[in-house]
């Protein structure tokens, strides 16, 4: 017979062992197991209704990562967005210091150019200065010999004609020379301004473009730093949006865990129940059987009053005393509140493999590693309706269904799951294991 029941299943066959002569200690035990059934059934409803609750948080949850998970699409799409801007406004910054470079070189190259021209124009200044001494003497001869007069007398001087005509070449000539300095001199003066002119202005508009050129780059300095600004920001929301989604995964993670340990028990406590229906019917038949034997034995020997006293000894749900140290140790952590939450159970610590034992008899409702608890065994005690918790284990010994008695080994102490040493986590449950029927363990330690 399965030890699950272990109370019930021990009444049931120590009443069947000593059948007492009186109808009513059947009826008792009857009564009983009857009492237990209805437990049982109602310990199962409340799994049922508990794995509902549990199927419409995970809905929740999976409606909760698909709107995270639509907030990160748009949140990456975004910094997709600015990378592309960034990338452009990099380009962009490239090219205008490029063209600032190349601005900067024509500026030292027009400001060379200016330089050379300045000792350009020195020589033609000291050129022109030259021809105009030169005109001015010209002047000066012109006006103090009559001007034009000067050059008749000259080619009125003339010996004969070929002298004439030596003369008259020669007074030509001058007067082109003196009409070529002149026309040099305004043509050489004209573009000496014009040069000077062109000169400067091209320098103004070089250094005009210099600081539209640099204007323009400290806009786009700005826009790359308001660029990164956003960037890191959205960074930061992807950031905290992954960790959510992890929160939310976790959470499901555990709720999937949580169902899974209420489907193991359910199953487990529908198994019982079957066996305490079996033995009720059983106990029903023995107490038929024995009716009739007794109305027989009457019919032949005559009815007399018998008294009979039964003893029984229960224990009660909740009593104290009832579990032993599920393991030795120092006690290092008790029940109650801490302040980043809430401590569902006592730690005992101690070195890595400490044996780890059954507070009592019971059924193994859970075997398994889980992401919090690390290597983790829950058993239920249908003597007691309660359940308790051995968490953190570095391994372990039992597994799902399994029946074990008070004091036999579940595993080793350890550090696994959400851990920081080595120690047992060890949690009591009214009833079956739930999130939110544990109880302080001290107050059922023997």
């Amino acid at each position: 017979m399965n030890k699950m029941l272990a109370s019930l299943v021990i009444s049931i066959v120590t009443i069947a062992a000593i059948i007492p002569a009186s109808q009513h200690v059947f009826a008792e035990g009857l009564d009983d197991v009857k009492k237990e059934i209805d437990e049982l059934k109602e310990e199962s409803s409340n799994i049922k209704s508990e794995q509902n609750s549990i199927n419409n948080k995970k809905k929740e949850t999976d409606s909760k990562i698909e709107e995270n998970q639509a907030e990160q699409n748009t949140v990456s799409n975004q910094i997709a967005q600015l990378d592309n801007q960034l990338a452009d406004t990099q380009s962009k910054l490239q090219t205008k210091e490029n063209e600032i470079t190349t601005t900067n070189g024509e500026i030292e190259q027009t400001t060379k150019e200016i330089e050379q021209l300045k000792e350009d124009i020195t020589i033609l200044i000291d050129r022109i200065e030259q021809r105009e001494d030169l005109l001015k003497n010209r002047l000066r001869a012109l006006q103090q010999s009559g001007g034009d007069i000067s050059y008749l007398e000259v080619l009125m001087g003339a010996q004969n004609f070929g002298d004439f005509l030596n003369r008259a070449s020669a007074v030509t000539k001058i007067m082109d020379q003196d009409k070529g300095i002149m026309e040099t001199h305004l043509t050489e003066k004209k573009d000496l301004e014009t040069k000077q002119k062109e000169v400067e202005e091209k320098k103004v508009s070089l250094e005009e473009k210099k600081a539209s050129l640099v204007q323009q780059k400290k806009e786009l300095d700005s826009l790359k730093a308001t660029l990164n600004s956003q960037k890191e920001e959205k960074a930061n929301l992807m950031a905290t949006l992954e960790e959510q989604e992890q929160e939310l995964h976790d959470h499901k993670m555990s709720l999937a865990e949580e169902q899974q340990v209420l489907r193991d028990q359910n199953a487990i406590i529908e198994k019982a129940m079957k066996e305490a229906e079996n033995e009720a019917a059983r106990l029903e038949q023995l107490a038929k059987e024995k009716a009739r034997a007794e109305e027989k034995e009457n019919q032949s020997s005559g009815s007399s009053d018998t008294s009979t006293t039964s003893q029984s000894s229960s224990l009660s749900a909740g009593g104290s005393g009832i579990f032993s140290w599920p393991a030795t140790g120092r006690l290092s952590s008790g029940y109650g509140g801490r302040s980043l939450g809430y401590h569902k159970g006592i730690d005992i610590a101690n070195g890595v493999g400490t044996r780890i034992s059954a507070a009592a008899s019971g059924v193994v409702t859970r075997s398994a590693f889980s992401s919090s608890y690390g290597n983790v065994v829950y058993v239920y005690h249908p003597q007691y309706n309660m359940s308790t918790v051995y968490a953190h284990m570095v391994s372990r010994a039992v597994s799902l269904g399994q029946s074990v008695s008070e004091g036999q080994m579940l595993g080793g102490m350890g550090n696994t799951g959400r851990s920081y040493g080595s120690h047992l986590h060890f949690e009591v449950h009214n009833g079956r294991w739930s999130q939110g029927n544990g109880i302080n363990p001290m107050g059922y330690l023997k």
